[in-house]
C-alpha cells in the first residue's frame, strides 16, 4: 500500500508550481479593485458636494430674507435672497377662480342610450388666444354601438385636451352628467362648449375660438361685463355654470394703490418675493421682507460643512496608514491626481470677486485642510456689504458660460473630474477596468497551467503509488516464501 496520497500530493505540487504567478495576480487584482472602489467613493463625494453647491445656488443668494404676512389667513409669502427689504401692502378685492361647468346629455342634444348624429363634432374653445379642442362624436363611440355614454365623451375630451380642460362624470339624481373643469384659474382659461358639423369642423372651430378670444378680451378690459353661457348658441346656451372664471384683482400699495389683474392668485411681480392671496381683504394685508441673519449664517455654514465633508473623504482615501499600528493605507495614498484635485479646490476657495474673498467674510483655512467660519466676523461683513457676498459666491448653472463666482468655478472644475463622458474619473476607471480584464485573462492562464501541472503530477504519483503498492505486495510474497522455506 502507498505511503502517500497522489491527489493531495499533486494538488500541493501544482499549487507550488503557480504560486508566484498566483500571488502576483491576486495582489494586482486586489490593489486595482481597491482603486476602482476608491474612485467610486470619490465620485460620490464630488457629486454630493456639487449637489450642495446647486442647493445653495438655487436660493438666489446666501444672504437669506424672511417674509412675514400681517394676517396669515389672508395671504402667504415666500422670499429668495434677491428680494429687497421693505414692506408691501395689498388690498384684494377679488380672488382668481377656475371655471367649472356641468352639462346633461339633453344640454348637449344627445339623449342617453340613443343614437347620436354621426356628423357632429364637439368643440371646446379654451385656453389662451384662439385655442380650441375638437372631439368627433363618431370617434368617441369606443364600443361602436352607435350610442354615446357620458363616460365615452369625458374620456375623448381628456385625450384631446392635453390638460387644458378636464372632463369627469357626475351622477345627479341617478343621471350621469358631464363636468368640465378649466385647466387653470382666471379669464384666460375660461371655455365654452359647442356642437358643429363635422364636415366643416376645422373652420368652424377656428372661428369659434377667435370669437371666444375676443369675448375673453372684452371680459378682461371691462367692455363685456357678464360671462356668457357655458354652452354656445349651437346648444342653445345650455349648461350650468358651477363656478365662473375670474381674475384676481388687487391693489399694490393698499386701498389707494395701483390696481392689478391677473389669472393667478400668486403675485410674483416683486423681485424675489412671491405672495399668494387666500381671501378677499376688508383691510390691506402687509408683507414685510427683512434679512434673516440666522438663516444667512446657516446657509454659509452649509457650504463650509459640505466642503469639509469632501476634504475628509479625500483624506480617508489618501491616508498614509500605519504599518506598526496595523492601519492600512488608503487605496489612493500617494495619488498625484487626487493631490492636484485637493490643491485646486483650495485655490478656488481663495477666488476674489470685486476685491473681496471668502477670507474677508470670516472663512479661513485650517491646518488639516478644512475651512472654518468665524461667525462674528461673518455677521459684521454681511451687514456691511451683503451684495458683495452674493457676487462672490455667484451661481452654478448647467450652462458653463452662465456660472459665476466661487460656486461656478468649483462646479466647472469638479465637472472636469466627474463628467460621465469626458471626466478624469471616467478615464481612470476605464483604465483600471482594462487592467482588471487583463488580470482576469492572467488568472485564466494560471488556472490552465495549474490544471496541466495537477494532471501531470497526479499521473506521475499515481503511477508511483501503484508501483510502490506492487513492490510492497511482491516483498510480502517473497517474505512469505522465504519464511516457509526456513521453517521446513
Amino acid at each position: 500500500m502507498a505511503t502517500y496520497d497522489p491527489v493531495s500530493t499533486a494538488k500541493a505540487l501544482a499549487e507550488s508550481y503557480v504560486y508566484a504567478r498566483q500571488t502576483q495576480v491576486d495582489t494586482n487584482t486586489s490593489k486595482t479593485q481597491g482603486k476602482v472602489t476608491a474612485l467610486t467613493s470619490l465620485q460620490t463625494a464630488l457629486s454630493t458636494f456639487t449637489t450642495a453647491l446647486n442647493t445653495l445656488s438655487a436660493k438666489g443668494s446666501v444672504v437669506a430674507q424672511t417674509a412675514t404676512v400681517s394676517r396669515s389667513t389672508a395671504a402667504s409669502a415666500s422670499v429668495s435672497g434677491t428680494a429687497s427689504a421693505g414692506s408691501y401692502s395689498f388690498a384684494v378685492s377679488q380672488l382668481a377662480t377656475a371655471q367649472q361647468s356641468l352639462y346633461s346629455m339633453e344640454d348637449l342634444g344627445l339623449a342617453l342610450d340613443t343614437t347620436f348624429p354621426q356628423d357632429t363634432t364637439m368643440v371646446v374653445t379654451a385656453v389662451g388666444g384662439a385655442g380650441y379642442i375638437q372631439v368627433d362624436l363618431a370617434a368617441a363611440d369606443e364600443n361602436n354601438d352607435g350610442k354615446l355614454s357620458v363616460t365615452e365623451i369625458a374620456r375623448a375630451l381628456n385625450q384631446a385636451s392635453d390638460g387644458k380642460v378636464t372632463a369627469s362624470v357626475v351622477t345627479q339624481n341617478g343621471k350621469q352628467q358631464l363636468l368640465l373643469n378649466a385647466g387653470g384659474t382666471g379669464l384666460e382659461n375660461a371655455f365654452q362648449l359647442h356642437m358643429v358639423s363635422s364636415s366643416g369642423a376645422d373652420a368652424a372651430a377656428q372661428q369659434l375660438a377667435t370669437d371666444w378670444a375676443a369675448t375673453v378680451a372684452g371680459l378682461q378690459n371691462g367692455t363685456i361685463t357678464a360671462m356668457p353661457a357655458a354652452g354656445g348658441a349651437s346648444i342653445g346656451g345650455k349648461g350650468t355654470q358651477l363656478s365662473l372664471a375670474q381674475d384676481a384683482v388687487f391693489k399694490l400699495g393698499g386701498d389707494t394703490g395701483v390696481e392689478m389683474r391677473q389669472a393667478s392668485n400668486t403675485y410674483t411681480g416683486i423681485d424675489g418675493l412671491s405672495v399668494t392671496f387666500q381671501e378677499v381683504t376688508t383691510s390691506p394685508v402687509t408683507v414685510t421682507v427683512a434679512k434673516d441673519d440666522a438663516a444667512t449664517k446657516s446657509n454659509m455654514q452649509s457650504f463650509v460643512d459640505a466642503y469639509n465633508t469632501l476634504v475628509k473623504a479625500m483624506d480617508k482615501l489618501t491616508a498614509a496608514g500605519n504599518a506598526e499600528g496595523g492601519v492600512a493605507a488608503g487605496a489612493l495614498n500617494g495619488d498625484s491626481g487626487v493631490r492636484t484635485l485637493r490643491n485646486q479646490l483650495n485655490s478656488l476657495l481663495r477666488t476674489s470677486v470685486g476685491g473681496v474673498s471668502l477670507t474677508d467674510y470670516g472663512i479661513s483655512a485650517q491646518r488639516d485642510g478644512t475651512i472654518a467660519l468665524d461667525a462674528d466676523r461673518f455677521a459684521k461683513k454681511v451687514a456691511a456689504n451683503p451684495d458683495a457676498l452674493t457676487s462672490l459666491l455667484g451661481q452654478t448653472n448647467s450652462l458653463e458660460y452662465k456660472r459665476t463666482g466661487v460656486l461656478g468655478s468649483l462646479q466647472t472644475y469638479i465637472n472636469t473630474w466627474s463628467n460621465a463622458s469626458t471626466g478624469f474619473l471616467k478615464s481612470r476607471q476605464d483604465g483600471l477596468q482594462k487592467q482588471l480584464t487583463q488580470y482576469s485573462k492572467d488568472q485564466d492562464n494560471i488556472d490552465r497551467l495549474y490544471a496541466q501541472a495537477y494532471q501531470r503530477y497526479l499521473t506521475q504519483f499515481t503511477t508511483l503509488a501503484n508501483l510502490e503498492t506492487t513492490m510492497g505486495n511482491t516483498t510480502s510474497l517473497l517474505d512469505s516464501l522465504f519464511s516457509s522455506s526456513s521453517s521446513s
